[in-house]
This record gives structure tokens, C-alpha cells and sequence, in this order.
């Protein structure tokens, strides 16, 4: 198997995972987002500030991380370490991956979080 392919693999493997850690924070938040239209409580008004900025954090950490790694693509390349199709879209799929780090980190945290829920994998 190609490196390409076990990238692709690990990147498609850890999407999915993250769907699923947001189908569970969403289903845990979301009778306390509910009830804050009818009798709003300090701790469902907490979740909901924890939860915008939670988006807005992974967001920036992603960009960092994106513009890092997006620089070391470039340095590597400049010394000519990028010799064929295969290097470049490893490269690219690093830069993604960086991207999405942060936002994947920060999902899982959540699920386990609301839910008390065990690490699988």
C-alpha cells in the first residue's frame, strides 16, 4: 500500500470519526440549547459561549497550523524534496490535514466530555 493511499485512508478514517464525535455533542447539547428559549440557566448560557468559542479557537489553530505546514511543504520543495506527483499530493494532504487537527481535537474532547464516553480506537 502507498503512502498516498495509507494518508487517504487515515484522513478518510478520521472524518468519519468526527462525525460521529459531532453527532454526539450535538445530541448532548442540544436539550440544553432548547431549554434556553424557556428558562435559560447559567450553565446552559456557559455551554453556549464554550461552544462558539471552542469553533472560533479550532478555526485559528487550524490556519496556523495550515500556514505551518504549508511552509514546510514549500521549504521542502525548494531543496528539491518533492520529485514526483505523489510527493506533491502528500504534501497537500498534510497541509489539510494540519487544517483539520484542531477542529477533529477539539470534537472528540466535546463527545467524551458530555458524555463521559471511552476513547475507541
Amino acid at each position: 500500500m502507498s503512502r498516498l493511499t495509507k494518508r487517504a485512508l487515515f484522513i478518510g478514517a478520521s472524518a468519519m470519526q468526527s462525525g460521529l464525535d459531532a453527532a454526539v455533542t450535538i445530541a448532548a447539547r442540544t436539550p440544553g440549547l432548547l431549554s434556553q428559549g424557556f428558562s435559560p440557566t447559567a450553565e446552559s448560557a456557559r455551554e453556549s459561549q464554550r461552544m462558539i468559542q471552542e469553533k472560533v479557537d479550532a478555526v485559528y489553530e487550524g490556519a496556523a497550523a495550515a500556514q505551518f505546514a504549508w511552509a514546510s511543504f514549500l521549504l521542502k520543495a525548494s531543496f528539491g524534496g518533492i520529485r514526483d506527483a505523489s510527493d506533491f499530493s502528500l504534501g497537500m494532504a498534510g497541509v489539510a490535514e494540519a487544517a483539520m487537527r484542531p477542529a477533529r481535537r477539539k470534537v472528540r474532547a466535546n463527545a467524551k466530555r458530555l458524555t463521559g464516553m471511552p476513547k475507541i480506537g
